[in-house]
């Protein structure tokens, strides 16, 4: 633990040893019963409150998005502290926690309504294709670090539950319209109804934009960029979906829930800096999600079952001597004297499948212990000629049985231990635990410490990776292949942590200081030599393998203060200072590996203010801060800090709610690169109105 950590943790403790001290012995009065304690359950699978999680929890709520009047979920994100929100084009959004991230993050596990979301065929988060804009969102439960014994192997740097407005909690129509620079045309409509026993939902969805505008002018670091332009990025956006969702209740204790969705888009995917080689990737999905359960006094049962289907392409076609430059004499050995031949590359076709029921069941022996357990069985299925270099479908079958228990030792102390067994054809058995202590000082002051081992598991992708370039059928080259002894990751990590209630409820403190090591994690490796069955072509003298090379220490804290001094006010300050201490084997001899630092910001920072002037007017400033960052993959950045400004007017004609919203992203103009080459982010404006009836 650094310095930093420990003084601001012995800080803390003093703060609330002072204030326990500071009144009666019998603390408790009226307004610790008044006071609202925010719900979570995405640490654990129970609704706990906060401070009672085993891991540190942001909430994100509507009225926080509303007040944010965001046109995408990048800028949502930045509200929670240690994690990365960023556009790796202006078609593709990417998060991640501090774990060397590149343009594919893929160890965050995300869900929807309970609903997994991680699409086998990248391996990450599709975000354009969730079927869900920030206007549908109710709240968001983000879990800072490790949660594997609740979420499973993806989830082993983090992990984000979304749920969306419910029709049972809502009613009525809402429509919502956005227009604004780069082309941005966003349509959104939900609407609300009476069903029999219940109530329905249907949600439609256009969003387009052009995406980014240009690839000159300055470089991360603010310089001149000297390199001749290459014109409009082609990174654009349009997608379409459309959502049914009902919640019905037939019973005082059973609740049934269903889901059925559709989504269609075209997004730019490529590098920025080989705008030659954006192509769009056509995507079109479909889900299925059902659901039970049953709340008695003692027992709760829960069932779900979710049925996801994807279908992309993106393909690029070159002469293979253009692609590969190569010389005449070289072209026809690889040919063996055939005419040069178009070659069709880049991600090429994907079908990838999932099918996920879950089982849990919670029991509550009494005031002080109770236990929640289940079962799960999820088969992955992924068909990509290009990626796995077969037209046969692999499947990944993953059973697991996970268990968490909640003990009250005493008025004082508490405990979670839990754990995730997984058993994956793809990987070993593995089992994840975690354990917790917990201390209230007083009912306000509480403190937490927290250790637990996770494993992930290699995806499909990373564990069949096979990407060939063929002509005439013949093998031309060799470009990522995966190592016959790729594992599963391994990461050790320890928490303190805080959560403190003053002022009767108006200042919250979210605290937590973290330890994490990271062995094994799954990376590609240049080789240079034959190494099983590879040996260099004539076009190519290396080829890329997948294997275990690269591991990071990082410690760090990150924390929350919420501020609400008036009604109308509401104040949310969010920090993360993350140092990582990191080693990656790059090359088939490589015996030292190369030191990897500053590939995730050391601070990243963002404060929301939202006030609400009266007469229907409010408003609110977000400030987002970023300091230096070589990103992996993409460029250096230099320290940066935006502004973005909202205004806004609330109307009220008969039953109609109007509500008119004028967004100004980086106010003060300072233009930055974000990510890689060509994501230049200049002042833009976005004008939004919402009907509700």
């Amino acid at each position: 633990m650094s310095n930093h950590s420990t003084s601001a943790f012995v800080a803390l403790v003093l703060a609330s040893i002072i204030a326990s001290t500071s009144t009666a012995e019998n603390y408790y009065d009226e307004t610790d019963l008044l006071t609202d304690i925010p719900m979570v359950s995405a640490g654990s699978r129970m609704a706990q409150a906060r401070y009672e999680s085993p891991s540190s929890v942001t909430v994100i709520t509507s009225d926080m998005i509303k007040a944010l009047a965001p046109n995408n979920l990048v800028e949502v994100f930045r509200l929670a502290p240690g994690f990365m929100s960023f556009y790796v084009n202006g078609s593709f959004h990417a998060l991640s926690g501090h774990d060397l991230t590149d343009d594919d993050p893929r160890r965050l596990e995300v869900r929807v309504n309970g609903r997994s979301v991680y699409v086998p065929s990248y391996p990450t988060i599709s975000w354009q294709s969730l079927g869900i804009t920030p206007d549908d969102i109710q709240r968001i439960e983000l879990v800072r670090g490790s949660n594997v014994p609740a979420y499973g192997s993806n989830a082993i740097i983090g992990a984000i539950e979304i749920i969306t407005k419910s029709p049972l909690q809502e009613s009525g129509t809402h429509i919502r319209m956005t227009a604004g620079d780069l082309e941005t045309r966003n349509f959104n409509v939900r609407s609300n109804f009476d069903m029999a026993n219940g109530y329905g939902q249907i949600r439609l969805s256009h969003r387009e934009n052009n995406g980014f505008d240009r690839s000159n002018g300055i470089d991360g670091l603010g310089r001149p960029d000297n390199t001749p332009s290459i014109g409009d990025l082609e990174d654009n956006t349009s997608v379409n979906h459309i959502v049914f969702n009902s919640v019905i209740t037939p019973t005082l204790i059973d609740t049934f829930t269903f889901e059925v969705g559709f989504s269609k888009g075209s997004f730019g995917l490529g590098d920025t800096d080989r705008v030659d080689e954006i192509e769009d990737d056509d995507n079109s999905s479909y889900w299925l999600a059902t659901g039970w359960s049953r709340v008695e006094e003692k027992q709760q049962w829960k069932w779900d079952f979710s049925l996801y289907d994807s279908r992309s392409e993106n393909s690029i076609k070159e002469l293979l001597s253009v692609h590969e430059n190569l010389d005449p004499a070289t072209l026809n050995f690889i040919l063996q004297g055939n005419p040069d031949v178009v070659l069709e590359w880049a991600l090429g076709k994907r079908d990838a499948q999932m099918w996920e029921t879950e089982f849990e069941y919670q029991y509550t022996f009494n005031d002080r212990l109770r236990v929640l357990s289940g079962v799960s069985y999820k088969l992955q299925r992924l068909k990509s000629e290009h990626l796995l270099d077969s037209d046969e479908v692999i499947d990944n079958g993953i059973a697991s049985l996970f268990s968490n228990i909640e003990w009250h030792i005493s008025s004082k102390w508490m405990t979670n231990i839990g754990f995730m067994v997984e058993d994956q054809e793809i990987d070993e058995t593995h089992m994840s635990p975690r354990a917790s202590l917990h201390y209230q000082l007083r009912p306000q002051h509480n403190f937490r410490i927290s250790a637990s081992k996770a494993y992930r598991s290699p995806s499909i992708v990373e564990k069949h990776r096979e990407e060939v370039k063929r002509a005439y059928n013949v093998l031309a080259d060799y470009y990522r292949l995966t190592d016959d002894s790729l594992k599963a990751e391994e990461m050790e990590s320890v928490e303190l942590a805080y959560y403190g209630s003053f002022f009767d409820g108006k200042v919250e403190i979210d605290w937590r200081t973290f330890h994490e090591d990271m062995n094994g994690g799954i990376d590609h490796v240049k080789w240079e030599v034959a190494h099983q069955n590879w040996s260099p072509s004539a076009i190519d003298d290396k080829v890329y393998f997948f294997t275990n090379s690269k591991h990071w220490r990082a410690t760090g804290y990150d924390m929350q203060i919420t501020w609400r001094p008036f009604s109308s006010t509401a104040i949310y300050l969010q920090h993360a200072n993350v140092r990582v201490d990191a080693i990656r084997f790059t090359d088939w001899d490589d015996t030292v590996g190369e030191q990897r630092i500053l590939k995730v910001p050391e601070h990243t920072s963002s404060l929301l203010i939202s006030q609400k002037f009266g007469s229907g007017w409010s408003g609110s400033i977000m400030g987002y801060h970023q300091s230096y960052v070589d990103w992996r993959g993409g460029e250096e950045i230099k320290a940066l800090d935006r502004y973005d400004l909202s205004v806004s007017k609330e109307v009220r004609l008969n039953q109609y709610q109007l509500r008119l919203d004028l967004k100004v992203d980086n106010v003060t103009n300072e233009v930055y690169l974000e990510y890689q080459k060509g994501n230049y982010l200049e002042r833009t404006v976005y004008l939004s109105a919402a009907l509700e009836w």
